[in-house]
């Protein structure tokens, strides 16, 4: 047992001053390629080129289908497969956040309810790619919307296609929050 037990510790030594040794050989191999020629203009990009994030988003969503308004804050709402949806798209910033807001609603007075939304909101915000929230509102309902925040640009293939899978997302997030509601519905009935 004694003689593993020095064989592990030379060669954990003598593997760090192989190491040391050859340290600096390793330093001379640089993976970036450099531009060394003596143009040094800044050439246009593509980036600059395209349009904006919010003139983007417009023309997709009347791409594939929907009619679009603005709201009083400036969100853009349009209607997909019968759904009101919210999205907020700045100029400056590549991201977008769609909002659809009041996928689900109950009475705040509702304890047992409340408790049921709460386990699978968290449930959900742990293991899916959308963001469930939920608040109360002056009716004394609680109303629970779901969020999303992606990448929305130009160099995106099949934008249109891109973006129906987002709003996909959605139902499938509306869907799997009902019946995960459920379940724990039955799961309280059996007991």
């Amino acid at each position: 047992m004694e003689w593993h037990i020095i064989g592990i510790l030379a060669f954990v030594v003598i593997y760090n001053i192989w190491r040391y040794y050859h340290e600096d050989d390793g330093n001379e191999y640089c993976p970036v390629v450099t531009d060394t020629s003596d143009n040094y203009q800044v050439k246009k990009t593509d980036m600059e080129e395209t349009m904006s994030t919010r003139q983007l988003a417009l023309k997709t969503i009347e791409n594939i289908g929907s009619t679009r308004q603005y709201t009083e804050e400036g969100r853009i709402q349009f209607e997909y497969q019968g759904v009101i949806f919210l999205m907020e798209a700045v100029n400056d910033c590549m991201f977008v956040n769609l909002i659809w807001p009041w996928c689900h609603s109950f009475s705040k007075f509702d304890i047992d309810e409340f408790a049921r939304v709460r386990q699978v909101v968290n449930d959900i915000n742990a293991r899916g790619t959308a963001t469930v929230f939920y608040g109360i509102t002056d009716s004394d309902d609680v109303a629970i919307h779901i969020k999303k925040h992606f990448l929305f640009v130009s160099q995106i293939p099949d934008i249109e296609d891109y973006m129906r899978l987002m709003l996909d997302s959605f139902f499938r997030t509306a869907r799997t929050l009902d019946v995960e509601i459920e379940k724990c519905r039955l799961q309280e009935c059996e007991r």
